[in-house]
């Protein structure tokens, strides 16, 4: 009963609704994005699991691995690198070719590349550094040889800001109404204000007078869904004003991001 009281009292703080949208402007602009996001987000695991069959059949007939990792980047303009790790971590091919240079560089320190060598399982990352020396995200998916033993990973390195750019290509937005995409521990991986693009909202020193915002960017990361109020700096200004905040969840193999919408709060 506590715990339903405190979930109670957080919601009405601020202004969180757990009733159904409808079509307005803004929430009809969030499930166009989440729909067009998801089907991006589709379409990268039916490729990775695609590779990651042909390689792990490739390494005994000695098929064109090289090839599939190409063919695994071609037609995406977010992709960064794609590759293909053995078993221990090393780096075995690298595409496109100005990043063959990190063919044979062991990354099983990092904690990406350990996590798919411990568990063998998918994963979808939050931002990191990676040995291309930019900030980005990765896909990776393990392969499997016909034995059905683990040989390695193949991965998508991918600047997320252009995978949402892409997706949400031609959607227009209605006036005041921003998309913002938040990643699990409160970064802005794509923002449609670029002055907020990158930045934690629950550590930037930016949102410090702004714990209306700071406090719901934490509800937005801890629920899949929702809607709520809170006060910003208008885009272009220096005025505060109150918004209102809708969101839903894409999400794929261990990761998630919030799709967020935001629009000017009706007086």
């Amino acid at each position: 009963m506590k715990a339903f009281i405190v979930i109670l009292s957080v919601m009405m703080f601020f202004g969180v609704s757990a009733t159904s949208f409808g079509a307005d402007p803004a929430t009809a602009t969030l499930d166009e994005a989440v729909k067009r996001i998801s089907a991006v987000l589709k379409e990268v695991d039916k490729g990775l699991s695609g590779a990651a069959g042909r390689i792990g059949k490739g390494l005994d007939a000695h098929s064109d691995m090289r090839g599939t990792v190409q063919s695994l980047c071609a037609g995406k303009p977010y992709a960064i690198d794609c590759s293909f790790l053995n078993a221990k971590g090393v780096i075995e091919i690298m595409e496109p070719e100005r990043y063959r240079k990190h063919e044979g560089s062991n990354l099983s320190a990092q904690s990406v590349t350990a996590g798919i060598m411990k568990n063998k399982k998918p994963v979808f990352s939050e931002l990191f550094i990676g040995i291309e020396e930019t900030q980005a995200a990765l896909f990776g998916y393990p392969v499997f040889n016909a034995r059905n033993e683990f040989v390695g990973s193949v991965g998508i390195y991918f600047a997320p800001e252009l995978l949402v750019k892409d997706a949400l290509k031609g959607l227009t937005l209605g006036k005041g109404i921003m998309i913002l995409v938040i990643q699990g521990d409160g970064t802005h991986v794509f923002s449609s204000d670029p002055a907020q693009a990158r930045r934690n909202v629950l550590k930037s020193a930016e949102y410090q007078g702004f714990p209306e915002l700071k406090g719901l960017v934490g509800y937005i990361v801890s629920q899949e869904e929702g809607s709520g109020s809170y006060r910003y700096v208008k885009p272009g200004t220096q005025q505060v004003i109150k918004k209102k905040a809708h969101w839903k969840t894409v999400s794929l193999y261990d990761g998630f991001w919030r799709i967020v919408v935001t629009e000017p709060e009706k007086p």
